[in-house]
């Protein structure tokens, strides 16, 4: 009887020690979504998949999903993809529902961005009163009207993204039309310069470098990885 009692409380310890550290994953996992939540704005899907470590606010791995989602600093995704490894976020910080990062390990984002939604995000970012965007032979081309001085003036463009293996995003124009009419290259390069970088990652609680810019004739592809979409080996949305 004795011996059926002392494995009846070893069982109930196992199981309460098991309960535990599920309830510590969900709280941890809990504390993670809300703090990601201030960077990842407005998503209409947010995955969190953390594996807790040893130590408080420590984690060896974060995987995030995120889809419709609005960047902090306004930049929107269709659809990102974040792996954080060897992370310690400031335990204060994260209850207080931010993420302050004190140590990481290995970075790495993937970001889809459809061309409709990079009409939407210029048409907010400029006084544009109608913007076609699309995408050929590895340029972007944008044709609309947009309020020069108050007057309606017809501007067509094309351009190319390009990023250094840092956190920016950046625009470059190659060819400027305003109604028909070349516009100097001095005037460009001062354009560029007040809307560039046209992504910063200045407030971002983890920054992430970016090594690759791909486009097709729907959608942008922004990667730290070098490869891009053919390089990206943990894109698969977090369940």
């Amino acid at each position: 009887m004795a011996h059926v009692m002392k494995a009846s409380r070893s069982l109930a310890f196992t199981t309460a020690f098991i309960l535990l550290g599920v309830l510590s994953v969900d709280a941890d996992e809990v504390l993670l979504r809300r703090a990601l939540s201030t960077f990842f704005r407005e998503a209409q899907v947010l995955r969190v998949d953390a594996v807790p470590d040893l130590y408080e606010g420590g984690y060896a791995r974060v995987s995030v999903y995120a889809a419709r989602a609005t960047l902090s600093g306004g930049f929107r995704v269709d659809e990102a993809w974040v792996r954080i490894v060897g992370v310690s976020f400031d335990p204060q910080a994260l209850r207080a529902g931010e993420l302050k990062v004190d140590s990481v390990r290995d970075t790495a984002i993937h970001m889809r961005v459809s061309l409709q939604s990079l009409e939407r995000y210029f048409m907010e970012l400029n006084p544009w009163k109608d913007i076609r965007i699309w995408a050929q032979d590895g340029f972007l081309y944008a044709r609309g009207t947009v309020l020069l001085a108050r007057v309606p003036a017809r501007v067509e463009l094309r351009g190319v993204f390009g990023v250094a293996n840092r956190p920016e995003l950046y625009f470059y124009v190659e060819r400027l039309r305003v109604n028909g009419l070349g516009v100097p290259a001095a005037v460009v390069r001062e354009l560029e310069r007040r809307y560039n970088p046209l992504l910063t990652q200045a407030d971002w609680p983890v920054r992430f470098k970016l090594r690759s810019v791909r486009m097709t004739q729907e959608e942008v592809v922004i990667s730290s990885d070098p490869l891009g979409s053919s390089g990206c080996t943990f894109c698969v949305p977090v369940q």
